[in-house]
C-alpha cells in the first residue's frame, strides 16, 4: 500500500502516533490474526486520522460478534479523541462498504456496549474500498 517516498513519509507518521490503551488490548490485538480486510481498513484509517487509540480487539465471547471471530472482524478506538467523533463515522463509511449486498451494514459505527462510547471499526469478506 505505501509505495511512494510521500505515503512511505506518512508511514513513519502514523507509526509515532499510535497508542493502545493497555497491556490487555495489545495482548487482545496480537494473539490472533487479523482479517485482510480489516488490515486495510486499520492501515487506511490510521493514515487518514494519524491520532488513534486502539481500545480493543479480539474477545472471546458467547455469542457470535466480529471481535471473537478468528481472523479477527472488528476493532475498537476511542472516540473522544477526536473533536467531531460522528464526522469521522461518516467519513470512513463514505469510503468503505462493508457488504456492498448489504447496504444497511456498514464499516463503523460509534456507540457504548457498557464500556463507554467508542468508534467501532468492523470488516467482512465483501468489504471493499470505494475510493476517494
Amino acid at each position: 500500500m505505501f509505495t511512494t517516498e510521500a505515503q512511505r513519509t506518512q508511514r513513519k507518521k502514523v507509526i509515532r502516533l499510535l497508542r493502545i490503551k493497555n497491556t490487555e488490548v495489545l495482548e487482545s490485538m496480537l494473539i490472533h490474526a487479523y482479517h485482510p480486510n480489516l488490515i486495510e481498513l486499520l492501515k487506511w484509517f490510521c493514515v487518514r486520522y494519524s491520532d488513534v487509540v486502539f481500545t480493543g480487539g479480539y474477545e472471546e465471547r458467547d455469542y457470535p460478534s466480529v471481535h471473537s471471530t478468528i481472523p479477527v472482524r472488528g476493532e475498537d478506538m476511542r472516540s473522544r479523541i477526536y473533536e467531531d467523533p460522528a464526522s469521522v463515522v461518516n467519513d470512513v463509511n463514505d469510503h468503505w462498504a462493508y457488504d456492498p449486498t448489504r447496504p444497511e451494514y456498514r464499516c463503523v459505527v460509534m456507540h457504548d456496549t457498557g464500556r463507554g462510547m467508542h468508534i467501532h471499526l468492523q470488516a467482512h469478506d465483501n468489504t471493499v474500498y470505494r475510493g476517494n
